[in-house]
């Protein structure tokens, strides 16, 4: 039995009931013999197969249900695509970066003390000596009455200046108790300041002996001189260092007892004096690593620059100038991070002079460390 046999016997009882299966016939009879497709089952078809991606035997038994159904589905709608799996994505995660925290003065000195503690390079084996270099700048203040000298003139009141410098080396021995040997270079004349600097230079010159042979190497058993005396009776400066508080509070206590300055100079005569100590270059990890933690624990210091590892710190002090009139004395020092080891120290009297540039500091000392197995 064919189709159209099962219409005729399902059919319902209706008048002109023979015409209109014949009429309905006709029609059937053209769509299957090749009758356009409806535009929107074309439009359907097209989208199924670009979306999926299905061969074509699979598009052909879908166009077949569609022509026996003679229905299209709605257009737009696409029932078999599967929905794509989320995949893990190939690109690493970004590494969360730490917060870096501004350099201060307290943590400037704590790093350089944490230094210290480790670094191992001023210590010598026996035989061995450590070699500190000290390059020298300094300049000499003229006026024509009082000649030249620290009390004779200053940057305030001097009419004429001049540049000097030189190098100064030291050479410890591994025992620090035996025998310093130095060696010392001849001072050459550097930049001249206003117009008596000439006269001046020539009497410093005639005064002082300046500008001779380079000076050969001496020697001092036990080193140079303590800042005071220890309590057990030493002025050797070995002595002091290992006499010293290790404790931090405790050291910048012992250092205010024994200086001689007003209560106002508490950061000066206390800061300045362990820069000054520290800036030697020797000493033990422990007593460099506490003089540093006491650093830390003082106001008054400012940080004026950081290159690298090398931090710069400034201290200012109110003083009077030799006029008698209220001025400021800045101290400055360049300190290494990474070694503990003071690498520049600067002392400048004054300020706004016509004669001499505020950047050009009255002293200047460069510091440079190595061990060597030799001493002049």
């Amino acid at each position: 039995m064919n189709v159209f046999e099962k219409v005729t016997q399902t059919r319902p009882e209706i008048e002109g009931a023979e015409e209109n299966i014949s009429t309905a016939r006709q029609r059937l009879l053209t769509e299957i013999h090749g009758a356009p497709q409806p535009v929107r089952q074309r439009a359907a078809r097209r989208g199924w197969i670009i979306a999926s991606g299905l061969v074509g035997a699979a598009a052909a038994v879908t166009a077949g249900v569609l022509v026996v159904n003679a229905f299209a589905p709605p257009a737009g709608r696409v029932e078999a695509v599967p929905t794509p799996e989320p995949r893990p994505s190939v690109e690493p995660s970004p590494t969360p970066q730490p917060t870096v925290e501004p350099l201060t003065v307290s943590s400037a000195f704590g790093a350089a003390g944490t230094a210290a503690a480790t670094f191992s390079g001023l210590t010598v084996a026996p035989g061995q000596y450590l070699r500190i270099q000290a390059d020298l700048h300094d300049v000499v203040y003229y006026e024509p009455v009082n000649g030249w000298g620290e009390l004779a003139a200053d940057r305030s009141t001097a009419t004429g200046a001049w540049e000097m410098g030189g190098t100064f080396e030291t050479y410890v021995p591994a025992d620090p108790h035996g025998e310093w040997r130095y060696l010392g270079t001849s001072s050459a004349t550097g930049t001249l300041y206003g117009q008596d600097a000439q006269q001046g230079l020539q009497q410093y010159l005639l005064d002082a002996g300046a500008g001779s042979a380079p000076s050969g190497p001496t020697s001092m058993v036990g080193g140079p001189l303590a800042p005071w005396t220890t309590v057990e009776g030493s002025t050797l400066l070995v002595d002091f260092l290992e006499s010293m508080p290790k404790d931090p509070a405790q050291l910048i206590d012992w250092i205010d007892e024994h200086q001689d300055t007003p209560p106002e100079a508490h950061n000066t005569k206390v800061g300045w004096l362990l820069i000054e100590l520290l800036s030697k270059n020797i000493g033990s990890a422990e007593v460099r690593a506490a003089m540093y933690t006491a650093l830390s624990m003082l106001d008054g210091f400012e940080l004026t620059g950081v290159a690298g590892n090398v931090f710069t710190v400034a201290l200012v002090t109110p003083i009077e100038d030799l006029a008698g009139n209220p001025t400021t004395v800045r101290r400055t020092a360049a300190i290494d991070m990474s070694t503990g080891l003071v690498t520049e120290t600067t002392v400048t009297s004054g300020s706004g002079s016509a004669l001499v540039p505020d950047a050009v500091p009255d002293s200047r000392r460069s510091y440079s460390v190595s061990v060597v197995d030799t001493a002049p």
